[in-house]
């Protein structure tokens, strides 16, 4: 009898879908961040962990990359053997060359090798390690090392992070500690830079939506309950804001963008509801800041961030979307007209200098707290746009 793994106990034969053993998609190595595609370690479902023996101890996982991403170079200290199972991967490292289905990569202690996907292409294999813990099994300690010779994206994303890092951690004498709006300003613009790395963004650059009417459909149905959410978040702050001025100016900022979820509701024909706990927490993460923070912070969350983010997306999905006039950058509101994408990439751009006042009055001890929640939103506006990829390229 096949059974579906439900206990620790494995007393008959028992099956263990891959979905059941949990992801993860990074690491932390060094203080850097290091994409994974998508990883899981048979020893993270416990079914699997109480049947693998521990007397010679292997590990095996399940590996995936897709679309453009990369694992970087790197190496580590135990043997490791990949066997692609569906789908192909550049090899990188010592020995570059392409892999297709049914290849076996055996990589011996220290060698440096990687792998990359190219746009549209799609890797699924199996890590497997025939001594010690896995690579990625204890997520906290990965066993690798990176070189540093890694690809562009990631390399950057890894040096702005390490930038922000440096910026918001107060040396002694206080002097590392940003104390100005306009060094607030420059790593926001890094952050948005990197930002533009993200799974969304290197979806839309692909052309894929634009060939796919599935992964549209898909793709504008998530891309509603961020919407939504957007709606709520100026709603929320309308509400509890008591400032006269700044609600004169949130205010005509609401008119501004009231409606724009049903906009895109009607305009592209949204029938269906999302129903993700992931992406719905991390859109309502951003309506539950309104009720938190001060309102300084409020302007760095949803001006410099959330409309520099619209800005910028609002760009690069009117060449699948827009009109003519969006398509060709000529952005103005006229030309916009009542398309979602190429209006957001006209208003958002405006709507992304408000409150710039109130932040030029901040005292230089007050920055450091607005680089946080920056840094912070930024992060978080990448977990809605790589969810919503996942969306429109899976459905789930």
């Amino acid at each position: 009898m096949t059974t579906l793994a439900t206990a620790d106990a494995v007393t008959s034969v028992t099956t263990v879908a891959r979905a059941q053993i949990r992801p993860i998609t990074s690491v932390v190595v060094d203080g850097e961040v290091h994409r994974l595609g998508q990883q899981r370690d048979f020893r993270r479902h416990p079914v699997l962990s109480a049947f693998l023996p521990d007397s010679g101890r292997p590990s095996f996982a399940w590996v995936r990359l897709r679309d453009g991403e990369e694992l970087s170079v790197h190496s580590h200290p135990t043997s490791s053997m990949i066997l692609v199972c569906r789908g192909s991967v550049r090899l990188l490292g010592e020995r570059e060359r392409p892999l297709s289905e049914g290849d076996v990569v055996c990589v011996p202690p220290g060698s440096a090798h990687g792998f990359r996907t190219e746009p549209g292409q799609e890797f699924h294999g199996l890590s497997v390690q025939f001594e010690g813990a896995g690579l990625y099994e204890d997520e906290l300690a990965p066993r690798v090392s990176f070189a540093d010779d890694m690809n562009d994206m990631d390399g950057t994303a890894d040096i702005l992070d390490d930038a922000v890092d440096d910026a918001v951690e107060a040396a002694p004498d206080g002097s590392a500690v940003p104390a100005s709006l306009a060094e607030l300003e420059e790593i926001n613009a890094s952050l948005a830079e990197r930002h533009t790395g993200n799974d969304l963004f290197r979806l839309l650059r692909t052309g894929r939506l634009r060939e796919d009417p599935r992964m549209r459909a898909r793709f504008v149905t998530a891309l509603h309950v961020w919407s939504r959410n957007f709606q709520r978040m100026l709603l929320a702050r309308q509400a509890v804001c008591v400032d006269p001025v700044l609600r004169e100016e949130y205010e005509a900022h609401l008119r501004e963008e009231y409606g724009h979820d049903r906009l895109l509701r009607d305009r592209y024909g949204v029938l269906d509801e999302v129903d993700d706990p992931v992406l719905d927490a991390a859109c309502t993460w951003f309506v539950a800041q309104i009720y938190q923070l001060d309102e300084a912070q409020k302007i760095v969350l949803v001006h410099m961030v959330v409309e520099t983010s619209g800005h910028l997306f609002g760009g690069a999905a009117s060449d699948v979307y827009g009109r003519d006039a969006a398509a060709s950058h000529v952005y103005d509101r006229d030309a916009a007209g009542d398309d979602f994408f190429a209006l957001h990439a006209v208003a958002d751009d405006e709507h992304r200098e408000l409150g710039r006042h109130r932040l030029a009055t901040m005292p230089p001890s007050e920055i450091p707290r607005l680089v946080a929640i920056c840094r912070r939103a930024w992060d978080q506006m990448d977990l809605v746009h790589n969810r919503i990829a996942a969306w429109a390229l899976e459905g789930r």
